[in-house]
């Protein structure tokens, strides 16, 4: 993607649509460009290939911004958190199609991770880290909960499951990022 963004760069140059100085600034969004595309896509594709794309905005509409602004575990290259991404999306796909939870379980484990989350974000803002982050954490954590009583009232198991895995690996990726 690097070489990609090289050149896209250098032909702006080129045909004088920016100078010199912003050569670095152009390639450097335009890998973000292709990386969050590239893994949009994907994400899209997996979705309608299994059939939840429900399931997959709502993942998604969650996980981003509690991973986004809470933090968590990074790997060290994007190929490398490419492969995990797509994997963790894949595998919380089927963990909610195919594993049914009592829905008092789902709310317990939501409630606890969601707990755990709020926490981690307090001390981080209570640390002098990322202080306007913990009230974003907080708004998608009541966001989330809300939508966890709508679909408990509804009787949504699956969508309960989906919601138990997004906290629950927002959580332990916090944890793995803290070893």
């Amino acid at each position: 993607m690097e070489k990609i963004a090289e050149r896209l760069a250098k032909k702006l140059l080129r045909e004088n649509l920016i100078n010199e100085s912003m050569v670095g600034i152009y390639q450097y969004g335009i890998v973000r460009m292709l990386e969050i595309g590239g893994a949009v896509l994907t994400g899209f594709v997996i979705c309608l290939s299994m059939g939840m794309l429900k399931e997959g905005i709502v993942f998604s509409l969650f996980f981003i911004p509690l991973r986004s602004y809470l933090g968590g575990f990074h790997m060290e290259k994007y190929w490398q958190c490419y492969i995990m991404s797509s994997f963790t999306l894949i595998a919380v796909l089927v963990i909610t199609k195919y594993v049914s939870l009592d829905m008092r379980v789902s709310v317990g484990l939501i409630v606890a991770a969601s707990a755990g989350i709020g926490l981690e974000a307090a001390w981080e803002r209570k640390r002098g880290e990322n202080k306007a982050y913990a009230f974003v954490v907080w708004a998608v954590l009541v966001l989330l909960l809300a939508v966890m009583g709508f679909c408990v009232a509804r009787g949504q198991a699956s969508m309960l499951v989906l919601l138990c895995c997004v906290t629950v690996i927002v959580l332990v990726s916090k944890a793995a990022e803290q070893s």
